[in-house]
């Protein structure tokens, strides 16, 4: 496997690479003491579907280009057999997220090649980015219906920072709690 950075030219083979995922559980929010003593995540088994980010509206890489100036975001693909198996995308500082923070904007990863260290290798090539352009900090948002990557997030160094119950009014997702993640990369 090779880790590759690209331009936005390619940005259609990377979106080629599935993000969906099942989900047969969930991150249950679950305060103490009406949350003065605390929040805890409780992993609930539910019943299994599929969840498919770029099905959301905005959300699949080639709208990207309408969105935002691509030229300053770092674009990276995972390559086995001359074939793309995952990708991610780093953005830099953005208006209303944490300043002096890059932005893990997307980490997919082939369903076929999942748990194989893709996943680690693409946010290696990510962090090594962000250092390079100084940022002292990480962050990606996940929900609380995708537990796997919220374990993976943990597992690599994240702290969870921010837990949203109301973050989405998009009726597709406003059932699902905004999860912030944060790693210091100084």
């Amino acid at each position: 496997m090779q880790i590759k950075q690209i331009d936005h030219s390619k940005l259609s083979d990377y979106a080629k690479v599935p993000i969906a995922f099942e989900v047969t559980s969930k991150l249950q929010i679950c305060p103490t003491n009406n949350g003065l003593g605390g929040l805890q995540l409780i992993e609930r088994p539910c019943t299994p579907y599929i969840k498919d980010y770029d099905l959301l509206a905005d959300c699949h890489p080639l709208s990207w280009k309408k969105q935002f100036d691509l030229d300053e975001w770092g674009l990276f693909v995972a390559i086995e057999n001359d074939m793309f198996i995952g990708g991610a995308a780093v953005a830099p500082e953005m208006a209303g997220f944490m300043r002096g923070a890059a932005n893990l904007w997307d980490l997919r990863v082939h369903p076929d090649t999942r748990n194989n260290g893709v996943g680690g290798k693409l946010l290696e090539a990510v962090i090594h980015w962000s250092k390079e352009r100084h940022y002292g900090t990480l962050m990606v948002e996940t929900q609380n219906v995708n537990t796997p990557a919220c374990k993976f997030y943990s597992k690599k160094g994240f702290v969870l920072g921010t837990i949203d119950v109301h973050g989405y009014d998009d009726p597709l997702v406003q059932d699902e709690t905004k999860l912030m993640w944060y790693m210091d990369i100084h």
